[in-house]
């Protein structure tokens, strides 16, 4: 269904802290923006211990339902040209059935469901973060890297409405140090606020990244009082709160749009 796109390194490190993550329902901390992936030299798991084989999941009221990244890309690349329409909804169900043998139809129902946004944001998905090198931006303002991630999600999405960036580059309207500064971040909008189906798409889009984060080396995502990112891939989609502390303005809080940031290649310095 894809373009023959493999992931080739598995996040072991990663997808242990995901099975601990799920198992013991923890609530994270904040973590700086550029925090390096964990690592570790803990030898294999037993069999008495949680162990997640695959690098991505869906929260489940009927059981966690675990996916590995090239299903969940190929699964969100579809949701984005789902219509929400019962024959389509049911086109993607079958879809679902066909890629997830061993799952139960409560769990098949649940997946369907958050993959074409008809709840709260859901699927998560933990991936080894690549050594890549700095770039600078370019002409229109993003770097490479961002300009390539902007290409990606048209190919499955059609064009979207975007901002965050200008030719010459931006300096002001977003915290300090944001990423936008550097071209590296983009806002989508899903207007108007309100419209449930601009709401439902943002949520696929949402997801679609998360999915597509390691082909993208995206680093982080934003959304609707949640964020995703790289370096605590493993704790999934945690609560935000934008650094005003304010928690009321719908720009602020990204209910009318999805905030996307790739990677740097900057070393972090804290």
């Amino acid at each position: 269904m894809r373009r023959g796109w493999q992931v080739t390194v598995v996040a072991v490190a990663g997808a242990a802290l995901v099975a601990a993550a799920v198992a013991a329902g923890s609530s994270p901390s904040a973590a700086p923006e550029e925090a390096d992936a964990a690592t570790s030299t803990t030898t294999a798991p037993t069999a008495t211990l949680p162990v997640l084989i695959r690098e991505c999941y869906v929260p489940s009221d009927a059981g966690n339902v675990s996916l590995h990244a090239e299903e969940a890309m190929d699964l969100t690349a579809l949701a984005a040209a789902t219509p929400n329409r019962p024959r389509d909804v049911d086109r993607m169900r079958g879809t679902v059935e066909r890629t997830l043998e061993d799952a139960t139809p409560g769990q098949v129902t649940s997946v369907t469901r958050s993959l074409l946004g008809l709840r709260p944001v859901r699927l998560t998905c933990s991936h080894a973060r690549l050594g890549i090198e700095p770039e600078k931006a370019g002409p229109n303002g993003l770097t490479p890297r961002a300009q390539r991630l902007r290409k990606g999600w048209t190919d499955d999405f059609g064009p979207l409405v975007a901002g965050g960036f200008a030719r010459g580059g931006v300096s002001s309207g977003h915290v300090d140090s944001s990423s936008h500064y550097d071209g590296r971040a983009i806002d989508v909008f899903f207007r108007p606020l309100g419209d449930d189906e601009q709401r439902r798409r943002g949520r696929v889009f949402a997801q679609w990244l998360v999915a597509h984060a390691q082909e993208y080396n995206v680093l982080s995502i934003i959304y609707a009082d949640h964020i995703w990112t790289s370096w605590a891939a493993s704790l999934g989609w945690r609560d935000y709160v934008h650094p005003s502390g304010n928690r009321t303005n719908a720009v602020l809080r990204h209910l009318d749009h999805v905030h996307v940031a790739v990677e740097s290649g900057e070393p972090f310095r804290g």
